[in-house]
C-alpha cells in the first residue's frame, strides 16, 4: 500500500507542474510554455502502463494548449472558449491519471530523470521569480 501512495504522490507532483504550465498558457500563451507542457505530458505518460484513456486525455490537453498558443498572438476569437477547453482538458487528464493509477499501475521503472525533471525545476524557478518570492541566486 505504501508504494501505491508514493506512486499517487508522484502523479500528483507531475500534475502540479502540468497545471502550472496550463495556467501560464491560458494567461499568456508562449511556445516555451507549450514545450514545457509537452515534456511534462510525456513524463507523466511514462509513469503508467499504457492506457488509452490517459493517452486520449493527453492528446486533448496538448491540442487545446496548442490552439491557445497558436491563436494568442492573433487574438482570434473566441479566446475565452479556447481557454475553457484547455481547462476542461486539464481536468479530464487529472481524472484519467488517477483512475488509471489504480487500474493499470506503474511501469516497472517509474522514476524518469532527465528533461522532465529539468523542465519542472525551471518552471518552479520561473514561478518563484514571477511571484517575486526570492532572488534567482538563492533559488539555484
Amino acid at each position: 500500500m505504501d508504494s501505491y501512495k508514493t506512486f499517487i504522490a508522484m502523479i500528483d507532483e507531475r500534475l502540479e507542474s502540468i497545471e502550472l504550465a496550463v495556467s501560464w498558457i491560458a494567461q499568456g500563451a508562449s511556445e516555451s510554455d507549450l514545450h514545457d507542457l509537452r515534456i511534462l505530458l510525456v513524463d507523466v505518460m511514462g509513469l503508467l502502463q499504457r492506457d488509452p484513456g490517459v493517452e486520449a486525455a493527453v492528446d486533448d490537453l496538448y491540442a487545446a494548449a496548442r490552439a491557445v498558443v497558436r491563436d494568442w498572438p492573433l487574438r482570434l476569437q473566441p479566446m475565452f472558449r479556447k481557454q475553457r477547453l484547455l481547462k476542461d482538458a486539464s481536468t479530464r487528464l487529472h481524472r484519467q491519471l488517477h483512475a488509471a493509477a489504480g487500474r493499470v499501475g506503474a511501469r516497472k521503472r517509474s522514476e524518469l530523470p532527465g528533461m522532465a525533471a529539468i523542465s519542472a525545476a525551471q518552471m518552479a524557478l520561473r514561478a518563484a521569480l514571477l511571484r517575486g518570492d526570492e532572488s534567482p541566486a538563492r533559488l539555484v
